[in-house]
């Protein structure tokens, strides 16, 4: 997909392209977007803190994650409309061992439920294994939220163990569920596609 002059136009940087979504790396202008997803509880009850963020903590946060060789940020774009939707990432690399967490948020209500979980999850395994070199990518999931599992598995992901009771909410205590994807179990079509391979 050819890229458009930043300077001449409002379109967003993109890095990969799906099908019904994009890729693309965090935008300063967004901050305002980004902390109202992060106080909504519709989207927060699925993530470990429901605390409140201010502006000035996301601000905080993005200016010292800019910096931080351990974390990679994308801005999540429906496609059609390059409309950003939600954020996805990966914490704790660690390219010696191959390894990393994979962490997503979709903050538009009205985009959920269309699959683009599953492909924003595909794009960031095949950019983990392919791009970055990684082997083993793992993510913690609340076992409440049935539509994110049911994402990861068919994304590649399997489920590795659980810590029982490990979250409350709602008077419930729930488990967290861990799962994981090796490169050796994913099979890439995108970046390769994209780089000719």
């Amino acid at each position: 997909m050819p890229q458009p002059n930043r300077m001449e136009s409002r379109e967003p940087v993109i890095n990969m392209v799906g099908n019904g979504v994009c890729l693309g790396p965090l935008d300063r202008k967004l901050l305002p977007l980004y902390n109202l997803w992060n106080n909504d509880l519709q989207t927060t009850r699925t993530l470990a803190s429901m605390r409140p963020v201010i502006l000035e903590e996301e601000i905080l946060a993005f200016d010292q994650i800019m910096n931080a060789k351990e974390y990679l940020f994308f801005t999540i774009y429906e496609k059609e409309t390059l409309t950003p939707i939600g954020n996805t990432y990966l914490s704790d690399i660690d390219f010696k061992n191959r390894k990393a967490e994979f962490n997503i948020v979709i903050g538009d209500h009205s985009v959920r439920g269309k699959g683009y979980g599953t492909e924003v999850t595909k794009l960031v395994l095949d950019y983990s294994f392919q791009i970055l070199g990684l082997h083993n990518i793992f993510l913690r999931v609340l076992e409440y939220n049935k539509g994110a599992i049911h994402a990861y598995e068919k994304a590649g992901f399997k489920e590795c163990g659980r810590r029982r009771q490990a979250h409350f909410l709602g008077g419930k205590y729930w488990d967290t569920i861990f799962m994981d994807c090796l490169s050796t179990e994913f099979e890439s079509v995108l970046i390769k596609d994209e780089l000719g391979l």
